[in-house]
């Protein structure tokens, strides 16, 4: 930008004109500068590593999910107020008992490789996906599914997980109708994924070019690395959100997503008296947990669902009562501080729970009931240690109560019924937690750094990314000015 000057002889009248064109060409510049533009590359780190981003075969990891987004496209997508909306599908329609739907295709749409998007190859995606439990057929514009039982919130159910549709080649590769491509994927000795813009992509080009994303790095580098200028996006761990604003960095929090439980194994006869599991739940400090522990950057919880989400979280009572904990400990009969400890596993790999776990066993001795902490890493090939109770890290999957809830449910080991009302949505929530099977304790925000050159992160308020979205700023120029 030039420097606006005039000379010292001018008359106040031009000084003043000359000063009232320099603003003006400053605020448009500035207006300028906050255009979005096309180009560069967006650098972003992340913790875990994924494996595939295949719809087929990745598991319920929220990780899996979010690359495999950048790709492809699901027929729905939610609003910004957790409503499901067009997608791939223009718009949909089902029977008086929603059992069978149809949803029409949006014409046009190709595949990052040039192919077409047809109801034969949408339905053949969503075959794969949704198993033989679904009849999936290819009308004329539309795809149609059967079920054998009601779907009342089916578009909300696609709009989330891996229900992407995708077009696999003869060589066996996946290409979908996302904003971007694969470009690069990981070998062994690698761990640096690449995403091209999709210049094909019906919703229209992304503004970056590329993206360059590193996995398998540890959180504590991820806040260094973006303090000092080596990455553009950066996961932040709720203990490092204050510390890394403090440095100047600016930071993005999505509403409360991640919810930590204890998790009984109702096998154990230790804990199959429901009056010591009450004890443990109110011998728990889930203010702390909460304010120090997670730097405010989490809420107690009660009940399964953030209150965001359900709007009767504070129905679920989560304060700590230690004289009704000793009343229930005293009433089972048994001098818990001298018997054998409870056994906690937790995920040795995640910071966050480990320091949770540290903070539940504290509290649990200082009630009375003494505890032995047990960390392994989580893993799919690997079999949970055997424990009396486990801290559990789950996500919440959707913003729609109907298919978060249920699938919540589910992957803590309870009964996930269909849910057509909030009565039943609560009555479901409440029957684990009135049992004390399952103990909520918090409720965790999902964090991240970005660089000053990362303009336009409107991320969903439940979390995840929209990447198509973001642009970068180019750097000032050195003297401190913008060409």
């Amino acid at each position: 930008m030039k420097r606006i000057s005039c000379p010292f002889r001018a008359r106040s009248k031009r000084v003043h004109a000359t000063v009232v064109l320099g603003a003006m060409l400053m605020a448009a510049t500035a207006m300028a500068s906050l255009q979005p533009r096309y180009g560069g590359t967006l650098r972003i780190q992340m913790h875990g590593r994924v494996a595939t981003i295949d719809p087929r075969q990745s598991s319920p990891d929220p990780a899996a999910n979010r690359l495999a987004a950048l790709v492809f496209d699901r027929m729905a997508q939610f609003d910004d107020h957790g409503f499901p909306q067009p997608m791939l599908a223009v718009s949909w329609q089902h029977d008086a008992q929603a059992k069978r739907w149809q949803f029409r295709l949006r014409e046009g749409v190709k595949f990052s490789d040039g192919s077409l998007l047809t109801p034969k190859t949408a339905a053949l995606a969503l075959q794969q996906l949704l198993g033989n439990t679904f009849d999936v057929s290819a009308d004329a514009d539309s795809v149609v599914i059967q079920a054998d039982h009601s779907l009342p919130d089916f578009p909300s159910q696609l709009a989330a997980g891996r229900f992407f549709i995708f077009h696999a080649a003869d060589d066996g590769s996946l290409t979908g109708t996302g904003p971007f491509r694969v470009a690069e994927w990981p070998t062994d000795s690698t761990s640096k994924v690449v995403f091209a813009a999709n210049e094909l992509c019906w919703a229209g080009r992304p503004f970056v070019d590329k993206i360059e994303l590193t996995m398998g790095i540890d959180q504590q580098q991820q806040a260094n690395a973006i303090a000092f200028g080596q990455a553009d996006v950066v996961e932040l761990p709720a203990s490092e959100v204050r510390r890394t604003a403090e440095r100047g960095v600016r930071t993005a929090s999505s509403d409360p997503v991640d919810l930590f439980t204890l998790r009984f194994d109702m096998a154990r006869p230790t804990v199959q008296d429901a009056r010591l599991r009450e004890a443990v739940s109110l011998a728990i400090d889930r203010a702390s947990i909460a304010d120090v522990v997670l730097q405010r950057q989490g809420v107690p919880a009660g009940g399964l669902l953030p209150n965001w989400l359900s709007g009767y979280a504070f129905l679920f009572p989560s304060a700590l009562n230690l004289a009704r904990t000793k009343e229930l400990l005293t009433a089972t009969g048994r001098e818990v501080s001298h018997a054998a400890p409870l056994v906690l596993n937790y995920d040795s790999a995640d910071g966050e729970a480990r320091a949770v776990a540290e903070r539940v066993a504290v509290n649990l001795k200082e009630a009375g009931i003494a505890v032995q902490l047990s960390g392994q890493p989580t893993g799919r090939a690997m079999k949970p240690p055997a424990g009396d109770m486990r801290l559990v890290r789950q996500r919440i999957g959707s913003p729609d109560t109907g298919v978060a809830l249920p699938a919540l449910l589910d992957s803590l080991g309870e009964p996930s019924p269909a849910l057509e009302t909030l009565e039943q949505a609560y009555a479901a929530e409440r029957a684990p937690i009135d049992a004390f099977r399952i103990i909520p304790l918090v409720h965790v925000s999902e964090s991240y750094g970005l660089s000053p050159q990362v303009r336009d992160w409107m991320a969903p308020r439940w979390g995840g990314w929209r990447l198509e979205d973001v642009w970068l700023e180019q750097a000032p120029a050195a003297g401190g000015t913008t060409p």
